[in-house]
């Protein structure tokens, strides 16, 4: 049985009008399926919490943004279920990390012939006192959670989505925010051992090396257990930021010497002050964090890395 799950909101419309077109075309109709639209933030979540209480012969395919696949991933109380994912969001981050391409159909076609899953370690996360939970994509700590807000709350994302340029929104967010932006001050313990960093300005943590709707921030961090893959941008100029940002794209950043490239088992950080911060692009704010990697992996249907 394989059960959609559309987020009919994402990328400005673009999944709910992939999932029309697939409901046509022959491998749709000869698939025993059964679909559910999301109506709310949180519900993907819902219906993966329910559809997981009987995963025998199951298979979830997620049609959306890398916000849907993080809802889906959290509702999920078994790894038993393999996933497939469509991407139609405006950043789509997941569908490269695992090398998911090409159309739809040919996905869907994909999934269902996907004898070698991907086998796709998540990131955990534990912010102040709340309770654990799961990143697909990346977790970031800054500026990049700055830039991520300033996009999300800006009248111009849905207008770049619908034409196909939601990397767009991103790089006036970051000119937005390059202008009140304030270095923090943070303690990491990278497994056990502590480190000062003052005046920093970001650090990342990566399952693969994209986000912000393509960006490598992390070049070679690769799908793996156990390892998480850190960056860091220490003390730097503004307008060297934004000279560092236009090579993010092609992973060029790493040659900067403000830039450090770290790899723990665990991280945790810590600040006096409130730290934002973004998971698969959806921001809050913290005091303290810890991430991990889950030991269980989750398999991931129609990927070409397997």
């Amino acid at each position: 049985m394989y059960l959609f799950i559309i987020n009919p909101k994402a990328g400005s419309g673009k999944a709910k009008r992939i999932f029309s077109d697939l409901q046509k075309c022959k491998s749709y109709r000869q698939m025993n399926s059964k679909y559910y639209y999301t109506e709310y933030g949180g519900h993907g979540e819902e219906i993966a919490k329910e559809i997981s209480k009987d995963p025998t012969g199951k298979t979830i395919i997620v049609i959306g943004g890398d916000g849907t696949i993080h809802e889906v991933i959290n509702g999920l109380t078994t790894t038993d279920i393999p996933i497939g994912f469509i991407p139609g969001g405006s950043g789509n981050d997941f569908a490269r990390g695992c090398g998911i391409k090409g159309k739809p159909e040919q996905i869907l076609i994909q999934i269902i012939n996907n004898k070698h899953p991907l086998i796709y370690w998540i990131g955990n996360y534990r912010q102040d006192d709340k309770e654990e939970r799961d990143f697909v994509n990346s977790i970031g700590f800054g500026f990049d959670a700055e830039i991520a807000k300033i996009a999300n709350e800006s009248c111009y994302k849905n207008f770049f989505n619908r034409i196909g340029l939601g990397t767009v929104s991103y790089v006036i967010a970051l000119l937005q925010v390059l202008i009140f932006f304030k270095p923090m001050t943070v303690t990491l313990e990278l497994d056990g051992r502590k480190k000062l960093l003052q005046n920093c300005w970001m650090v990342s943590i990566g399952n693969h090396p994209y986000y912000g709707g393509g960006m490598k921030i992390i070049p070679n961090a690769v799908v793996q257990p156990n390892v998480l893959p850190i960056l860091i941008i220490h003390t730097i100029s503004k307008w060297k930021v934004l000279a560092l940002f236009m090579t993010v794209f092609f992973g060029k950043h790493e040659n900067y010497k403000e830039v450090e490239v770290l790899e723990a088992k665990t991280m945790k950080i810590a600040s006096e002050q409130p730290i934002r911060f973004q998971v698969d692009g959806q921001t809050d704010i913290c005091h303290a964090s810890m991430i991990k990697k889950q030991e269980e992996p989750i398999k991931i249907s129609g990927s070409s890395l397997y």
